[in-house]
C-alpha cells in the first residue's frame, strides 16, 4: 500500500498565503456589488430622511443577536438609557435565544422578540422575521455591528435606522452616525448612538433588575453557606482559552486572602457544567442552572473572585463586590462596572489586605 503524502510545510504555507491574498482579492472586488445590494435591501419606503425627535418616536426595536450571555449583561446600559431616553415608547428588543430574555425581565420592554437565528432554527427565525415585518418602527437600532444583525435591520420597515457608520452598514441605516463611540468599553460604547437634540444625558446604568423575592432568596441561601462564618467569598474557576487560570494560582489567590482577612472565611466555589469539581476537596460548592438566582446568591456574599467570563458580568450586573481578574483581556473594554467592584490585571501579585480594605467598606 503506498504511504499517503503530505504537502511539505513551505508548500503548505505558501498554498496559505495563496488562498489568503485570493479571499482579499475576491473581497475587493465585490464590495461594490455588496455596496449595491445592501442599498437595495435598504431602500424603505417607510424612510424619511430626517432624524425623528424623542417626542415623534412611539415605537423601537433594538436588534442584538449574539450567543455569548456576557454580551447580553453588557446590554444592559444600553436597554435601560433607551428606555429612559424614550419614556413614551414602546421598546422592543431583538435577541437570539430564549434563555438570554431572563437578563431583560423586569426592565419594562414592550417585548422581547427571539430571533432563533440558526440554520437549524429557520423556521423559527423566518416566523419572528414576518411578524417584526408587520410594525413600522419608528426607530431601529442596531448597536453593535456585526453582519448578520446588518442583513436583519434591512427587511424590517422602519422610519429611522441607526447605528455606527461602516461601508456595510450605510446602505441600510440612512441615519448612521459617524462619530466615534465616546467609550472603548463593550457595555458602554453603543450609548453614543443614543445622543442628540432632545434627548437626556442619563448616568450608565449596568445593572440586573431584580426582584425583591430573587433578592430575598439570594440571600437566605447565601446565609446557609456562609454559616457561622465571619465573611464568606466564593469564586469561580470556568473561563475559555487564554483566560484560564491554573489550579495552583487559583491555591495562591485563596491563600492570599486568608491572611489577609484572618480566621472566619467560608470559601464557596461556585460548580457549573464545565467545573464539575472544587479545587480543595473540602470547600463549600454551590450551583444553579438559574443565572438569576445565582447573580441574587453572589450579591450577597462577601466577595466573588472570577476571571472575564459570563458569571463574573453577572455577578457584576447583579451588585456583586467582585474582583475580575484579566490576564489576557483589557479591562478598558470588558471591566466590571459597578462601584463596588475591582479589575486586576496583575493576578500574581495582588495585595487582597487594601483589596479587602476597600472593597468590604462598600455598602
Amino acid at each position: 500500500m503506498p504511504k499517503p503524502s503530505f504537502l511539505p510545510v513551505h508548500d503548505f504555507m505558501s498554498l496559505r498565503t495563496l488562498l489568503r491574498k485570493f479571499d482579499r482579492f475576491r473581497r475587493n472586488k465585490t464590495k461594490g456589488l455588496t455596496k449595491w445590494l445592501m442599498h437595495k435591501l435598504g431602500n424603505s419606503r417607510h424612510l424619511v430622511p430626517e432624524r425623528l425627535g424623542p417626542d415623534q418616536v412611539r415605537r423601537i426595536l433594538i436588534v442584538r443577536n449574539n450567543k455569548r450571555i456576557g454580551n447580553m449583561y453588557f446590554m444592559l446600559p444600553f436597554v435601560r438609557q433607551t428606555l429612559a431616553s424614550y419614556p413614551n415608547a414602546k421598546i422592543d428588543l431583538m435577541i437570539i435565544s430564549p434563555s438570554q430574555a431572563k437578563v431583560f425581565a423586569n426592565l419594562g420592554l414592550h417585548e422581547v422578540l427571539i430571533s432563533n437565528f440558526a440554520f437549524a432554527t429557520a423556521w423559527s427565525f423566518l416566523k419572528t422575521m414576518l411578524k417584526a415585518r408587520k410594525t413600522v418602527y419608528d426607530l431601529l437600532i442596531m448597536p453593535h455591528s456585526s453582519s448578520s444583525d446588518t442583513l436583519i435591520c434591512a427587511f424590517i420597515h422602519a422610519r429611522n435606522k441607526v447605528a455606527f457608520w461602516g461601508e456595510e452598514t450605510s446602505g441600510i441605516f440612512r441615519h448612521a452616525i459617524r462619530q466615534e463611540p465616546d467609550s472603548p468599553h463593550a457595555a458602554l460604547s453603543a450609548l453614543t448612538l443614543l445622543k442628540g437634540p432632545g434627548l437626556p444625558e442619563v448616568k450608565p446604568d449596568p445593572t440586573l433588575e431584580l426582584s425583591e423575592y430573587e433578592i430575598r432568596q439570594g440571600d437566605q441561601i447565601a446565609q446557609q453557606l456562609r454559616g457561622d462564618a465571619r465573611y464568606c467569598f466564593a469564586y469561580f474557576r470556568g473561563a475559555r482559552g487564554a483566560k484560564v487560570i491554573d489550579d495552583q494560582t487559583w491555591r495562591n489567590i485563596r491563600a492570599e486572602f486568608d491572611r489577609a482577612a484572618g480566621p472566619g472565611v467560608r470559601w464557596v466555589e461556585i460548580l457549573s457544567p464545565d467545573v464539575t469539581q472544587a479545587l480543595e476537596p473540602d470547600t463549600q460548592t454551590y450551583q444553579t442552572s438559574d443565572l438569576r438566582l445565582l447573580g441574587s446568591v453572589l450579591r450577597a456574599m462577601d466577595l466573588f473572585i472570577c476571571a472575564d467570563t459570563g458569571p463574573l458580568h453577572l455577578a457584576d450586573a447583579s451588585g456583586a463586590r467582585c474582583i475580575g481578574l484579566y490576564n489576557a483581556t483589557n479591562p478598558l473594554h470588558y471591566g466590571c462596572l459597578n462601584d463596588q467592584s475591582i479589575n486586576l490585571t496583575e493576578i500574581d501579585r495582588i495585595d487582597a489586605k487594601s483589596i479587602l480594605q476597600k472593597i468590604l467598606r462598600s455598602p
